[in-house]
């Protein structure tokens, strides 16, 4: 079983839960990034479906501090058009899905690729990355 948290409003319509009996899905809408860990970590949660904008919380932030302090946890962000290096960095690199509209379908893949150890990153963030990596500007 797979434990996955979801916070966002329009991602649980991505996920038809008969065709998934191997995911347990956890909806969450705290106020707060504490309220968020808490629920998160009370959920025993293997993956966290994040929506990149939240009105109340800042995910990049939250994605920083999950991997912090509960490293048990890994994130995926639904984000709203195909990410780049700093939004990556924005997170300390500690995102390790990337899900872009075009590819919503794939929201339980990602979820099964990332729980077994896999990254799930467009191709162009790899390669931008490499970039970076190359010029040894990582983490600056």
């Amino acid at each position: 079983m797979i434990n996955v948290v979801v916070l966002g409003r329009s991602i649980p319509s991505l996920i038809n839960l008969a065709d998934h009996d191997d995911l347990n899905i956890t909806m969450i809408q705290p106020e707060t990034i504490d309220e968020a860990v808490m629920e998160i970590q009370a959920a025993e949660t293997d993956i966290t479906v994040l929506e990149q904008h939240n009105e109340r919380i800042n995910t990049d932030i939250l994605c920083l501090v999950l991997a912090t302090s509960y490293s048990h946890n890994q994130t995926i962000i639904l984000a709203e058009k195909s990410p780049d290096f700093e939004q990556l960095k924005a997170t300390g690199f500690r995102a390790r899905g990337y899900i872009t509209p075009t590819q919503h379908d794939k929201l339980v893949k990602a979820i099964r690729a990332v729980h077994d150890g896999e990254a799930w990153l467009p191709r162009r963030l790899v390669a931008d990355m490499l970039n970076h990596f190359a010029a040894g500007d990582i983490g600056r």
